[in-house]
């Protein structure tokens, strides 16, 4: 008998199932939908071989062939309920739940699969064997084939279309699983003595299986715990079926610069053996020191929480200490990108214990409705560049400015620096924002007008984070370049804390600029460390003394003696002096007395426009 691929096959599909449930694994819906598919699978194989035999049977020893006929019958239903799920299984993913006609769509194949499978009950089937050639014909069997083709050739159109929405790998098995099922039909039809269907579809199997819906993908290692991409399709498979949840997160912080390596295991395995001792919930390793369990409602949550926070409590042999995020409802958040925003936002908050509430969301929405306005203005053209004016006091007259950045909204309003500054360094976007300051500078200095009006220099603010890479400085020349500007025409300025972060890189890159012409001046001294290290050793030209610094010179004895010193120390070293936050002439006229150059504040000017700043040139430069 023409059985010998479906034994294989059957083999094959009683290998992976088997495989596929002793594995630890998530309660994702595409596991679901997989099982379903390896269970009709096996079904239609057992029924493939069956009908095979019982045709031999009847045509050639006198077997009942109404029998033969139900097996015949059971099998084609089984083949096209595995094509059918297989359409589920590749639409549910894809297709979007809450467009009309993706519902419609549904509902037609849901109906179609429906009344195919009456109408292969009720309609007539014949059989034949000759030799190797073994099959049913007949009206039922037809219905079958035209079922069939519609779901092997509406999984793959659908898996084109949506191709961009899926990894590529998922995009790669879902098209082998169905073309070679495809394949193997049209062979079968051609040479109906080659049964390949039955070896195609497990094989397809195997294909999913190993690419899509191998659960030790899912699993660390080393703890037996998921891994943050497992949580990863966890939350999204929950959050497109409307299924809420509660999470509980937990962090390790050592209470140590030196953690030794076997400390640090040690920790990690206790945290995963308390985790996955709390219950059968799902729990997962974010990072390196950070892990999570997912519950089906709060009670349970908190309940299980208090439990590990009490296990935590009473560690003493460890060096190290619990934080913790408690997630109460899922729902909350308005899906997998604005949680796992979240997520990543409160991960690193410093109290023991964060429970989300609506104050917690709504700041987190409004730093990505910052995000979002940086965003379009970059993309907009809508960032500027302000420019406050230095007074030189040995010169009498304003040759340096500050350039700082605004953002101009589509309404014409102005958002100030202090609105966007501390949420664009969080997210990196200061990078972007700080090259468009610099290119404006640059191309506002290429027309030559403002030094014709006396100006000699404009300071750029520099974040840590445009420097914390191998190379910013080309990033900055290309521009000075670009638009023919001389290097020592900028002078950029480094934040105490800027300067502190990346110490190395930030000198070497420094130094790199230097060498081009550029100049730099530590800006905000008196509000960071204010080590002499600082300015000892940063190759800098001038120090700014911070605003607040400089208030409390009029206000506090102390700091009046202290800034006093400081200014004569900066002048012993050949260093400029900048002090900000002058307001009064009264104030002006302590600080020109001082000795200090350069004198920056509104008593001169607030920060104004470009055009605005061009006016107070020419007005006061002569």
């Amino acid at each position: 008998m023409n059985i010998e691929l479906q034994c294989c096959a059957l083999f094959i599909i009683f290998t992976i199932a088997v495989m596929f449930l002793r594995e630890k694994k998530l309660d994702l819906m595409n596991r679901v939908l997989f099982q379903r598919a390896i269970c009709a699978c096996f079904a239609c194989l057992i029924f493939d071989i069956l009908s095979i035999i019982l045709i031999n049977k009847s045509v050639h020893q006198g077997f009942s062939p109404d029998v033969t006929k139900i097996v015949c019958k059971l099998y084609i239903m089984l083949l096209v309920l595995q094509g059918y799920f297989g359409y589920v299984y590749a639409a549910t993913s894809l297709l979007p739940r809450d467009r009309k006609w993706a519902v419609t769509a549904r509902y037609a194949y849901h109906t179609i699969f429906a009344a195919g499978e009456v109408l292969m009950l009720l309609l007539p089937i014949e059989f034949t064997a000759e030799g190797r050639v073994v099959f049913s014909y007949g009206p039922s069997t037809t219905i079958a084939y035209i079922l069939s083709a519609i779901y092997i050739l509406s999984t793959i159109i659908t898996t084109l279309i949506y191709r961009k929405h899926m990894p590529g790998r998922r995009f790669t098995a879902m098209l082998l699983w169905q073309g070679i099922w495809l394949l193997a039909a049209v062979i079968q039809f051609i040479e109906p003595q080659i049964l390949l269907v039955g070896f195609a579809s497990s094989f397809g199997m195997v294909i999913l299986y190993i690419q899509l819906e191998n659960p030790s993908e899912y699993v660390d290692g080393s703890t037996g715990l998921f891994t943050s991409n497992a949580l990863s399709v966890y939350v999204h498979d929950k959050y497109r079926f409307d299924k809420s949840f509660s999470i509980f997160t937990a962090k390790i912080h050592y209470m140590t610069n030196y953690v030794d390596y076997n400390m640090e295991q040690a920790a990690v395995m206790r945290t995963a053996k308390a985790l996955m001792a709390l219950g059968p919930e799902p729990a997962f390793r974010i990072d390196d020191d950070t892990f999570c369990v997912l519950y089906d409602n709060k009670e349970r949550m908190f309940e299980k929480a208090a439990d590990i926070k009490r296990q935590k409590d009473g560690v003493t042999d460890l060096p190290a200490k619990g934080t913790y995020l408690l997630i109460p409802d899922s729902m909350m958040m308005n899906g997998p990108d604005e949680f796992f925003r979240f997520l990543h936002t409160y991960l690193e908050n410093e109290q023991e214990i964060t429970i989300a509430d609506e104050d917690l969301l709504k700041k987190l929405r409004a730093q990505n409705r910052v995000k979002g306005m940086i965003e379009e203005a970059l993309q907009d053209d809508r960032v500027e560049v302000f420019y406050q004016p230095f007074y030189n006091v040995r010169e009498g007259r304003f040759n340096v400015a500050e350039a700082l950045v605004r953002i101009r909204l589509e309404n014409g309003d102005i958002v100030p620096p202090g609105e966007f500054i501390s949420i664009a360094e969080e997210n990196g976007q200061i990078i972007p924002l700080g090259i468009r300051v610099v290119e404006k500078v640059c191309k506002f200095l290429s027309s030559k007008e403002a030094q014709a009006h006396g100006l000699d220099q404009v300071e750029i603010n520099v974040s840590a984070a445009q420097f914390d890479n191998e190379n910013p400085a080309k990033l900055i020349m290309q521009h000075i370049e670009e638009y023919g500007i001389d290097p020592g025409m900028i002078n950029l300025e480094i934040t105490e804390t800027a300067a502190g972060e990346n110490r190395d890189i930030m000198i070497r890159n420094m130094e790199r600029l230097i060498r081009q012409g550029v100049s730099f001046s530590l800006d905000d001294f008196g509000t960071g460390r204010s080590n002499i290290d600082y300015f000892v050793n940063m190759p800098v030209r001038t120090i700014k003394f911070d605003y607040s610094f400089t208030q409390g010179f009029f206000d506090n004895e102390k700091i009046k003696h202290v800034l006093t010193g400081m200014v004569d120390v900066v002048h012993k070293m050949n260093l400029k002096v900048v002090v900000e936050g002058i307001e009064t002439e009264e104030q002006m006229m302590v600080m020109k007395e001082m000795g200090v150059e350069f004198i920056q504040g509104f008593y001169f000017s607030r920060p104004i426009p470009e055009d605005d700043f061009m006016a107070f040139l020419k007005k006061n430069n002569g």
